[in-house]
């Protein structure tokens, strides 16, 4: 009886071990993930990580007075969830949705003092991928109106 028990309790420990060994493998490795949120060359508007930056397309003009551009993004991304994405994130960071025209692509307007941007987002055609366009402008100074 008592190698019974024995055998049993053994038997329960190596199945023990192999369950935890098989644990282990399914363990998530420890290459870094992608980021869910990347910064852009503005510091107050971000994009999802899945968007690259199309550099050719892209341009952004610092001045003493004057910081913007557009930046031209692509990826596979659904457009509700940039909709989504921008509407939540933006107000996070201090942008007011100020106003929004829908159709087939979409336009959002965001405004803070002394900035605004516009998000265009197209939709991709058959096998293609999302296209977004992000303008932004910010005006340094508290005069700038008697330099036009």
């Amino acid at each position: 009886m008592k190698k019974n028990f024995f055998t049993l309790l053994l038997l329960l420990s190596l199945v023990a071990c192999s369950h935890l060994q098989r644990e282990d493998e399914r363990a998530p490795s420890a290459t870094p993930t992608k980021p869910l949120i990347t910064r852009t060359e503005f510091s107050d508007i971000v994009v999802p990580a899945e968007l690259s930056v199309v550099e050719d397309k892209s341009l952004v003009v610092k001045t003493s007075s004057f910081t913007g551009g557009v930046l031209v993004l692509r990826g596979r991304v659904l457009v509700p969830s940039l909709i989504e994405f921008f509407t939540r994130e933006l107000p996070k960071r201090g942008w007011q949705l100020v106003g929004t025209i829908r159709y087939k692509d979409t336009l959002l307007a965001f405004t803070r003092p002394n900035r605004t941007c516009f998000i265009y987002i197209s939709e991709p055609g058959l096998g293609m991928m999302t296209e977004v366009k992000i303008w932004a402008a910010e005006t340094m100074g508290e005069n700038l109106e008697q330099s036009f």
